[in-house]
């Protein structure tokens, strides 16, 4: 649960595309169709491991499909996510970079496979609000006009698909893949009304008891910042009998986290960690498990909270009578 509270984008993206029917779903919808034609109809290969730098792990992520061309010869799809709000200047210079990296580890010095390198066909999602203005290629990004010092460099491009720009239809044949996209799509603040209109189908497409039913609901929660009482109405009416005990299970879930968090490791240890965010989440849904809808003051405060603030209040919350117990300094009317 703390990988998931650390960056949820990251966890629904790596889910999404981990299972063989859904990412060939994706490829199916967001491969140029003049390449999807060059390759098999066999589901792709879902490869562990990433190849983004460390540091950039907070704003970009990545899956790396191994798939067959018709041919019978290799091949590869690198999928990458940009989750920042804008577009990266440099983000073709560092797919290029990603490319080198997938070789190496595929020749691993081999003469053979060196002379025979597979095709890489790189892939960039982007969900952030503003519009994407990056260049497209490395060619893109040199200075010189001379349109034969432009030739001496490859282009080294890459394929955007744009979420936010993308017709709800057309974003996966899979309902679950596209349940997935769909999530991504909807990440940034704003569009609430689209959000809670979709929010049912979204959920209702989720496959029944699976892991990735429990880190879709948790993504909604912390991501869409859907208040748990509407969550809860939207599960039921996509899935009558068990959607409020799905959201419940992973209501449960996070307060235990908060118990370990808590009780053995140190709220503060969990802070330094990076969750600091994912804890001011975790509050408030424990807060509404419990007591029902957050009035405004009360998140207002739970928002600007310092870390300290917010391990006193978690530890409060877990025993608390009433929200007032809480927050006895803070007008809730």
């Amino acid at each position: 649960m703390a990988t998931d509270l650390n960056n949820p984008h990251d966890l629904v993206f790596r889910a999404t595309l981990s299972d063989e029917r859904r990412a060939q779903a994706v490829l199916q919808a967001h491969l140029e169709p003049w390449i999807a034609a060059l390759v098999a109809d066999e589901p792709p290969l879902p490869l562990d491991g990433s190849f983004v730098d460390e540091d950039l792990r907070g704003s970009r992520s990545d899956k790396l499909l191994r798939v067959t061309l018709k041919t019978g010869e290799p091949g590869f799809v690198h999928v990458l996510l940009e989750h920042k709000s804008s577009s990266d200047p440099g983000t073709a210079l560092q797919v290029f970079r990603y490319k080198l990296r997938i070789w190496e580890a595929y020749a691993q010095g081999s003469r053979a496979k060196l002379r025979a390198l597979p095709t890489i066909i790189p892939l960039v999602f982007y969900h952030g609000r503003a519009a994407w203005t990056a260049p497209g290629s490395i060619t893109e990004m040199l200075a010189t006009g001379d349109e034969r010092l432009r030739a001496l460099e490859p282009s080294f491009g890459y394929y955007l698909r744009d979420l936010g720009h993308i017709p709800l239809d057309r974003l996966a044949s899979d309902p679950a893949a596209w349940a997935g996209l769909v999530a991504l799509r909807y990440s940034p603040k704003g569009r609430e009304g689209e959000k809670l209109r979709v929010l049912p189908e979204v959920l209702a497409a989720l496959p029944d008891g699976s892991e990735f039913e429990r880190q879709m609901v948790l993504y909604v929660m912390s991501v869409w910042e859907v208040q748990l009482t509407t969550l809860e109405t939207a599960a039921e009416q996509a899935k009558p009998g068990r959607g409020q005990a799905m959201v419940g299970q992973v209501v449960q879930e996070l307060i235990e986290k908060g118990k370990a968090l808590g009780l053995e490791q140190g709220l503060e240890q969990g802070i330094e960690q990076g969750e600091a965010k994912g804890l001011a989440g975790t509050l408030s849904q424990l807060l509404e498990h419990r007591f029902g809808q957050l009035p405004h003051p009360v998140r207002r405060r739970i928002a600007v909270a310092a870390p300290t603030e917010l391990s006193a209040w978690f530890t409060t919350a877990l025993g608390a009578e009433c929200l007032a117990e809480v927050f006895p300094d803070v007008d809730s009317d």
